[in-house]
Formats: C-alpha cells, structure tokens, sequence
C-alpha cells in the first residue's frame, strides 16, 4: 500500500495582524457583542461600520467611498477588513500600506490608481434568447450587392420553426445561412440569439 500527500488547490493564506477577523461581530439588532468575529471592544465603531454594511447591502452606498481616519493603530483596517468580511467575497478588498505608496519607482497617483482599479467590483449579465423546433421554412432573401455592382448577396435569412405550442418566424442574420447550409439543417434547430451560434 503507498500513501501519496496530495497538495490543495486552494489558495494559501498568510497568517498575518488581522486573519483572526471574521466578521463585525454584531448581533441581529446591530448592536456590537463584546467578543466576537475576533474584535474585543470598540463597541461604537463597530455598530457604525455595521450601519455602513447595511447601506452598501441596500445599495446606497454606491459611487460612495468611505474614509477611516485616526492616529496609528485604533483599528482602522481591523473595521474595514470586518466590513469587508460582513459583505463576503464579492466585494473586493485591497488593503494598502504606507510604504506601496511611498516608492521611488512608481508615482504615488499610480499606486492609488491600481488600488483602485483593483476595489472595483464589476458584474456582467448576459441574457440570451433562445429558439428551438422543427424548421418549416428556410429562405434566404437577396439584394443588390454593394461592394459589385452586377451581383446579388443575401440580406437575411428567413426561418419558420414550428413547435408544440405554435409557430414563430425568425429573420436572421446572413453568416447564419451559409452554417445552416453546412451543416445540412432541416428538422431541428437550435439558436442562440446573442452570439449568433448553431
């Protein structure tokens, strides 16, 4: 019998000043509990960080930046790696220290610009519409070419699908016809609208 060590593909994570923050540490009404998610004391500031949460949850914080400011260590970056927690990982955060700011090479505007650039979440929804049944009508409809003046090219396609519920007629784009042609569609087709694929 052999035994191999299997290596995880998770991402390591450095223990470093606040890896022990887990949270806010608030309860259900948002008051703070004395010890929790890693924080001890600083009742206040956490009450209104968990204010803060609740507007960016309620999306009134957008566009908006929040500024933690005090003398050096009173838990600036304990709170916003709290808030941070509180709103999970879909939320960027890019902690920064003093010294990536201050450096010979790179100008101070980049440094923040990157910072930036990096805290901002962005997400894409794509709808799409697809069409299926039996193809009734295949008919592709011409014009007068433009780029020669005595040929024809095809506009549009015209597509009747028939399915249980009834029958739709699709006009399509012309690089659809020659892939319908190719691959010698006749019963059953498939299309989806936005990417324009078989």
């Amino acid at each position: 019998m052999r035994i191999e060590e299997v290596q995880s593909a998770a991402k390591k994570q450095r223990i470093a000043t606040h890896t022990h923050i887990k949270g806010l540490g608030l309860d259900a009404n948002g008051a703070a509990i004395g010890l929790a998610s890693g924080f001890v004391g600083q009742a206040a500031a956490r009450e209104a960080a968990g204010l803060v949460v609740d507007m960016i949850r309620q999306k009134k914080m957008a566009g908006r930046a929040l500024l933690l400011a005090g003398p050096p260590a009173t838990g600036k970056t304990a709170l916003a790696l709290g808030i941070s927690q509180e709103l999970g990982s879909k939320v960027p955060f890019c902690p920064m220290v003093g010294s990536e700011v201050y450096s010979s090479e790179v100008k101070k505007t980049e440094v923040l610009m990157e910072n930036f650039r990096r805290a901002i979440g962005l997400r894409i929804k794509e709808n799409k519409e697809v069409y299926e049944g039996e193809v009734t009508e295949l008919s592709p409809e011409e014009a007068e070419s433009t780029t020669s003046g005595y040929g024809k090219s095809i506009s549009h396609v015209i597509i009747g699908l028939k399915t249980v519920k009834g029958t739709k007629q699709l006009k399509l784009d012309p690089t659809i016809y020659d892939a319908l042609i190719k691959e010698k569609v006749y019963f059953l087709i498939l299309i989806l609208m936005s990417c324009a694929r078989l």
